[in-house]
């Protein structure tokens, strides 16, 4: 079904203010003083552009039946969330926590219809690479941000790129990398000019190194990887000019790995375990280590379950044990023993998971000596265990029918980086609009000139 269809005054090209409004706000909501809540100037903006046009063509857009059986299911995964909220969630004590994000889905769906994708996202990659300039500076004075205080130092001892990471304009490094990797995927179907393409890659491609998420890195090799076989045989004449075209993304990062030279990527994934102490409780000095009795807890954190370690963990079930065996010798960061306590939640509440609501763990941060609260790190983990296996189910199918079925190429990296970060379904945020997008694109991208 191709739902772009379903919006006849949609135009085929946007003003150059419009679009570049939009990837304005999109970048302006990821800064370091930014939240969440900025996102929603997105589908204001869409709405204020498109008024006029849904007004004239209402009676048109509302007779598509592929349309329908998107708003009537949407519609319905709306209303199930919320029940599922107010019967299963946790108790609701103000008013500000009747809000859940399930309820930009609708508005997220709204925007990416009607957005224009090539654009938009042209003028948000220039935003990164000045972003990525930002963060090279960061990385040659040895700072991780110029514009936050209280974030732990660079360790200048070490050798391994992972603890040079900079933030850039972001928060943290990890938001640093999803706007790379949105950039990364965007300018390959990006309308600009060859020489500036290749200046603008280079600057990306040193944000990937400086911002050192592997999760990006591994995702954005796999797509290159599939991007160049994908071009290889679809190319009509294969000479040296055209291979160098087609490698040279490999080419150009491995140009500015040499940059970075004294590092090995390898090396660096297999850093030693640090969650292996949590999850056998070997910790070196247990008098020292901090529990939550020693702090009092606030609303924030009261209602969300503690994240289990050592024996208290169920590390019987099968998916459990996969997770284990597959991540040893691997640095995860904490996420093998993240994963086993969202897999074990999900096993013991599939039909509700945490009433809709957004589950997260709570764990005592020992080395900033707070509690801290823990997302799955996974987007298919945190669906499940939020909403239960029925209405994760019902969305699912909601994105198979508003997926054109086209340009899943360009789907992969997202998915993979998801497999490994909370990236998509948030509710309303950068990679979730830019996945629907692409998702609702009507025809295929690399073929566009």
């Amino acid at each position: 079904m191709n739902i772009l269809k379903s919006y006849p005054f949609k135009k085929e090209s946007k003003s150059n203010f419009e679009s570049g409004l939009y990837a304005f706000l999109l970048f302006f909501a990821t800064l370091y003083f930014s939240n969440e809540y900025f996102y929603l100037a997105i589908p204001v903006s869409v709405l204020i552009f498109n008024t006029k046009s849904l007004l004239n063509n209402k009676n048109d857009i509302l007779a598509r039946k592929s349309l329908q059986r998107v708003i009537l299911l949407t519609t319905i995964y709306v209303i199930a969330s919320y029940v599922n909220k107010l019967v299963n969630g946790h108790p609701i004590g103000s008013l500000k926590e009747y809000y859940a994000s399930f309820l930009l889905f609708p508005v997220l769906l709204f925007s990416a219809a009607l957005i224009d994708l090539r654009k938009v996202f042209k003028f948000f990659i220039y935003f990164v690479a000045f972003e990525a300039v930002i963060g090279l500076i960061e990385y040659y004075f040895g700072v991780r941000s110029f514009f936050l205080e209280n974030i732990a130092e660079v360790n200048s001892s070490s050798e391994y790129l992972y603890d040079h990471r900079v933030n850039g304009l972001s928060l943290s490094s990890s938001i640093f990398s999803l706007k790379l990797l949105v950039s990364i995927i965007a300018i390959e179907f990006s309308i600009i000019k060859k020489r500036l393409k290749i200046i603008l890659k280079g600057l990306l491609f040193i944000g990937i190194l400086i911002s050192f998420n592997r999760a990006l890195i591994v995702s954005i090799l796999i797509f290159w990887m599939v991007l160049f076989v994908y071009q290889l045989f679809t190319c009509k004449k294969y000479n040296l000019k055209n291979s160098f075209k087609i490698a040279l993304n490999f080419l150009l990062f491995t140009g500015v790995f040499l940059l970075f030279s004294n590092h090995n990527l390898l090396v660096e994934m297999q850093k030693k375990n640090p969650e292996k102490q949590q999850l056998e409780m070997k910790f070196k000095s247990l008098e020292k280590k901090l529990t939550f009795n020693d702090f009092k807890e606030t609303t924030q954190t009261d209602f969300f379950p503690k994240m289990k370690e050592g024996s208290e963990l169920d590390t019987n079930l099968r998916a459990n044990k996969i997770f284990y065996n597959s991540a040893k010798g691997f640095n995860t960061s904490g996420r093998t023993l993240i994963w086993m306590n969202y897999i074990a939640y999900i096993d013991q509440h599939m039909w509700f998971g945490y009433g809709s609501d957004k589950l997260l763990f709570k764990a005592v941060d020992q080395d900033n000596k707070k509690i801290k609260l823990i997302h799955a790190h996974n987007s298919f983990l945190q669906l499940l265990a939020t909403n239960g296996l029925p209405i994760s189910m019902l969305f699912i199918v909601i994105i198979w029918l508003v997926w054109t079925k086209k340009n899943f190429l360009f789907l992969i990296p997202i998915l993979i980086f998801s497999t490994f970060q909370y990236g998509i379904f948030w509710g309303f945020s950068l990679l979730d609009l830019f996945f629907f997008s692409i998702l609702m694109y009507p025809s295929k991208l690399l073929d566009e000139k």
